[in-house]
């Protein structure tokens, strides 16, 4: 990475304009309060977290149900450490089972088959949710903006390098989705 060239003045800030302020504003509410909406009704309706949804949601689109707990990591957008948390809950609750990965020493974390059948039964609960707080509220013109704006979002949130061959895979796709 080159040095920053000293003898150039600095960029002035650009602030928000009163409309950039107000939709910030308005993002901001979405990313506190729907989540926590879904999580509410997740642990509430099926004993479950959106987060370990979403992992087992990983796992259940997987060959054999299973992935390398780096890559579902990636996948669940989680950090290895909260995993390794929420992947021994799921395996008290006999959902999720740690196993010998494939590529030597690493690990898998695999779907069982109560794991997948506890998701087939929480899906529609959550989907509903989705539906009435998401959905039910936007025109079918909306949703297509809401896929593009988000589709763009995306692209420039998701890091190029680091994260391996299933990461590069996510990005490509959000890049593809959002042109």
């Amino acid at each position: 990475m080159p040095e920053p060239d000293s003898t150039q003045p600095p960029q002035p800030l650009r602030w928000l304009n009163n409309h950039e302020w107000s939709a910030w504003l308005h993002l901001l509410a979405t990313f506190t309060l729907l989540p926590a909406a879904i999580d509410s009704q997740l642990q509430r309706e099926a004993g479950m977290t959106h987060f370990e949804f979403g992992v087992m949601a990983a796992l259940s689109r997987q060959p054999g149900r299973r992935l390398q707990l780096k890559d579902l990591a990636v996948v669940a957008n989680g950090s290895l450490s909260r995993l390794s948390h929420v992947i021994s809950r799921l395996e008290r609750q006999g959902w999720v089972r740690r196993v010998s990965g494939t590529k030597g020493r690493a690990t898998d974390a695999e779907l069982t088959d109560k794991g997948y059948r506890k998701l087939m039964e929480a899906g529609p609960i959550h989907f509903q949710e989705v539906r009435r707080l998401v959905f039910d509220v936007l025109t079918p013109q909306e949703v297509k903006e809401l896929k593009r704006v988000t589709s763009r979002l995306n692209a420039g949130l998701i890091p190029e390098t680091n994260l391996g061959p299933l990461a590069r895979r996510i990005r490509a796709s959000a890049l593809r989705q959002s042109r």
